[in-house]
């Protein structure tokens, strides 16, 4: 048998954390790639980076490294390591997609199984996991912006590196006498007309290094001269904090610089943002079964028009399936969705089945056996403790004592290592709360709009008479929506979308197989 090849993220989000959250986490997912039959080819490792965002420079070099196909799969210790943002989850988690990579998580149920066999209740779990990583991240985030307020009001450090030309005392900043004169002289020296690169040659000249003990650079140069904790402003969610530092630089100085600095700036190139098709990968033509794919063109007025068009009609021009605007389509599933799965019947199907197989999980794992082996030793212990009460004291008593306490130390260990390693376990409430966290959003931005298709919607069939939507759920799974409830999508537009008349469709079975299974369809 063929071995399969994976690679292991890995990230902690703070400077308290330690070395040791990366080792555990490498060793669960060590284990789990051993268990499942992959060998891992290397580590990819961001220490101190929020999952926030996916700049991570770790992350990134994976993301780069899986359009190379050195890889089968990239394995994390849990959903959070890979990213906290819906958003950022469901985009990237399609890039590996497309390159033929998946996504396993070590300690959690998600849509894809180790041998790369779609699991049905997973996706569901993942789609919660992700929604309840964001959700605690943006509380632990609000706890330490108030946190922050409150140092920025008594004029505290935040407890980052300061600048240079300044150290913390009691959580004060004090001005350091030594690198203060080099502070002014790099301001004098650009306001009276040198450049950043002729300032920052001097200083590595004479071997000035700058605040983290290394040469100034260029870009390190032009960053100081726009700081404005140097005239003793510093701002912070919004609001500005005068007096904040103690000033180095005078006002009169620091706004000619900034005048230079405006003069001096070259415009950066404009660069056209990707738009993301949120439904690529799920949407199929009911005529030829074909995908359809996220085009765009330029109107007669310079206006950008989005749409999803038939792979088959672009490349030969033989399928019949009019084109679809891309937000209307996008709008109507989203919409579709939201009705279905907030329908009190589906909703508690949902959530029976999310718990069901959480049981089934608990159930089956390791933890659970080694606490009922914990409980049997602590049943034997206190019956010898009760015959010692009665009297009964002999020399093997004593040593079937001293066994079964030493066999509860060693349980409890791998017990208590054994929950470290867990992750998120969740109950009722939690689902709970993820749906009622659903159903109170008025408007839903696009990652909540990929989030939802991601996880809940299985495939989108559009036909020219009818769409049809096939959820990832059991029960009532699908939604059909006929063509007089499609005006938006089939509307003529200046860029010439035009609808062909069509007969009304009589529902019948497929003629040729999705790449899915459409039951219920």
């Amino acid at each position: 048998m063929t071995s399969k090849i994976a690679v292991i993220y890995a990230r902690f989000s703070s400077a308290k954390q330690t070395e040791q959250s990366i080792e555990g986490q490498l060793r669960v997912c060590h284990k789990y790639a051993l268990e499942n039959g992959y060998t891992i080819i290397k580590e990819y490792i961001d220490r101190a980076k929020t999952a926030r965002n996916d700049l991570r420079p770790s992350f990134q070099r994976m993301l780069a490294d899986s359009y190379n196909q050195k890889f089968d799969a990239v394995i994390v210790y849990a959903l959070d390591r890979f990213a906290r943002d819906d958003g950022d989850h469901g985009t990237d988690k399609r890039i590996l997609q497309r390159n033929g990579v998946l996504l396993l998580s070590a300690t959690q149920q998600i849509g894809i199984n180790a041998d790369g066999t779609e699991n049905l209740g997973g996706i569901l779990t993942e789609g919660i996991y992700v929604a309840l990583a964001k959700y605690y991240s943006r509380e632990l985030s609000q706890k330490i912006r108030r946190g922050q307020i409150e140092s920025l009001e008594k004029k505290n450090s935040l407890g980052s590196l300061p600048p240079y030309g300044y150290y913390v005392e009691n959580k004060k900043y004090r001005i350091n006498p030594d690198q203060a004169p080099i502070v002014t002289e790099i301001f004098n020296k650009y306001a009276t007309g040198q450049t950043a690169q002729q300032i920052s040659e001097s200083l590595c000249a004479r071997k000035i290094l700058n605040a983290r003990g290394k040469p100034f650079t260029t870009s390190g140069v032009i960053k100081m001269l726009h700081n404005k904790k140097y005239v003793g402003i510093f701002e912070f969610g919004g609001k500005i904090y005068n007096d904040y530092l103690p000033p180095i630089i005078t006002s009169s100085v620091f706004d000619k610089v900034q005048t230079r600095l405006a003069l001096n700036k070259k415009a950066p190139a404009r660069s056209k943002a990707r738009e993301r098709y949120l439904l690529s990968g799920k949407l199929y033509c009911g005529h030829c079964k074909s995908p359809m794919i996220g085009e765009s063109g330029t109107g007669k007025c310079g206006e950008t028009y989005l749409y999803y068009k038939c792979s088959t009609k672009k490349r030969r021009l033989t399928c019949e399936k009019t084109t679809l605007k891309k937000q209307a389509l996008e709008d109507l599933v989203v919409s579709e969705t939201i009705k279905n799965i907030f329908d009190p019947k589906n909703a508690k199907i949902i959530i029976d089945q999310v718990m069901a197989l959480q049981e089934e999980r608990n159930q089956n794992n390791e933890l659970n056996l080694l606490k009922q082996q914990l409980v049997s030793v602590q049943s034997f212990i206190n019956n010898i403790l009760t015959a010692i009460k009665c009297g009964i004291i002999t020399e093997s008593t004593r040593d079937e004592l001293e066994n079964l306490e030493r066999e509860r130390r060693d349980l409890n260990n791998q017990i208590a290592i054994k929950e470290s390693e867990r992750g998120i376990v969740l109950d009722r409430s939690h689902v709970e709360f993820w749906f009622e966290r659903f159903a109170n959003i008025t408007q839903y931005d696009e990652d909540t709009k990929l989030h939802l298709i991601t996880y809940f919607v299985k495939a989108v069939i559009a036909y020219n008479d009818k769409i049809i939507i096939i959820y990832n759920h059991p029960g009532d799974n699908t939604s059909t929506i006929e063509k007089d409830e499609l005006s938006a999508l089939f509307e003529q537009t200046e860029f010439g979308f035009v609808s062909r008349p069509c007969t009304k469709r009589k529902r019948s079975r497929y003629s040729a197989p999705f790449p899915f299974a459409p039951s219920g369809a």
